[in-house]
């Protein structure tokens, strides 16, 4: 179990291809094209391998990269392209590169693992699923805009990115990650298409909306800008396009206008803490925002055989599983907040659900 060298990349990419695209109707062999950051020379290290009689036959690959919250960064690493030759299927191969992995991103400072996928593999590795977005159909409409709705083009880039970047919760896109992933996460496959637009007024742009339309629906893949706006858009691009509605995923700390009451959803894939007490060390500026240094000095996070605690002085928290850890940290508690709650409690109430941005966007993995 190893890493890809360099002359071995091509064959990892074919079984992938294999797997992805000529097992699931016989699509064309784009994996590469749709996921050139994963699967690059740049990243052969982190694509994980099992060889056997000179033939690779199963492959975890993931991408580390940093996640703002709030603008504390947090390393994370988004796993993809997960499979295995169908001749060797059911031996645990990709579970086996699982672990391996996890002790990668342990080594290295990767404290959150971010899968693409929701299958029992991911479940039996601890990965789970977690509730923390509300989905919103806006219905075709035309609605007064006070800007124009147009395609995209190159030269809007820059402020695409200015944009974007002004958000204090998203993934921290270096070097030319947001170049490139405009073009490899709107790639075309199968029925899927994606379409990309901006608002603009007479000061320049307001906002930008990416759309991914299959047989079954159009939602948004991305989008940045003025709230409402991007929805009075969205009625607008209905219409444009001949559709009764577009479905749009806002994740908790995102408001919807007034109006659109939504329902719960769930982040796409799954969620996997590698490190509890190191993503909390990760996140003390994030805390830091709420609470004062000399208060946050007595409040500690501990992992120990599967189980978790957090504390504030004499006051304590056991977590029995990684489950509860999860629902803490990410999904919005159902008790409403009480008079006499402790110090601990309180910080708690405060600092989770965390906000996160929505996974499945062009940094999707």
């Amino acid at each position: 179990m190893r890493g890809t060298k360099e002359d071995e990349l091509t064959e990892v990419i074919n079984l992938i291809n294999q797997v992805f695209r000529t097992g699931r109707g016989n699509l064309p062999h784009t994996m590469e094209k749709e996921f050139p950051l994963l699967l690059s020379p740049e990243n052969a290290g982190n694509m994980r391998i099992i060889k056997e009689e000179k033939m690779i036959i199963s492959v975890v690959n993931y991408l580390p990269r940093k996640i703002l919250i709030e603008g504390t960064p947090v390393s994370a690493g988004s796993i993809g392209g997960v499979c295995t030759h169908s001749d060797h299927r059911g031996k645990g191969y990709s579970s086996r590169i699982l672990k391996d992995v996890e002790k990668r991103m342990r080594e290295t400072g990767v404290n959150l693992c971010l899968i693409s996928g929701t299958r029992n593999l991911y479940k039996k590795w601890g990965a789970e699923r977690v509730k923390n977005c509300r989905r919103y159909r806006i219905s075709a409409g035309l609605p007064h805009l006070k800007y124009i709705v147009r395609e995209y083009k190159k030269e809007d880039l820059l402020f695409l990115k200015k944009i974007y970047n002004s958000r204090g919760t998203r993934y921290l896109r270096p070097g030319t990650d947001f170049e490139i992933l405009l073009d490899s996460g709107t790639f075309p496959f199968g029925d899927t298409s994606y379409k990309k637009y901006v608002l603009e007024d007479e000061n320049g742009l307001r906002g930008y909306i990416i759309l991914k339309k299959t047989h079954e629906k159009i939602e948004v893949k991305e989008a940045g800008g003025e709230k409402s706006e991007v929805f009075d858009a969205l009625a607008f691009l209905g219409t444009q396009l001949g559709v009764e509605g577009i479905d749009y995923v806002l994740t908790d700390g995102e408001r919807a206008p007034l109006g659109y009451p939504g329902g719960e959803e769930f982040l796409s894939g799954t969620l996997k803490i590698i490190d509890f007490v190191g993503f909390m060390g990760e996140l003390r500026p994030y805390l830091e925002q709420y609470f004062p240094h000399e208060g946050l000095s007595l409040f500690k996070a501990e992992e120990a055989d599967g189980k978790y605690r957090l504390s504030l002085g004499s006051e304590k928290l056991e977590i029995e599983s990684h489950k509860e850890l999860l629902k803490l940290i990410f999904e919005k508690k159902e008790k409403k907040k009480e008079k006499n709650m402790g110090k601990l409690e309180e910080l708690i109430d405060t600092i989770f659900p965390l906000p996160f941005p929505w996974t499945e966007n062009l940094n999707y993995q």
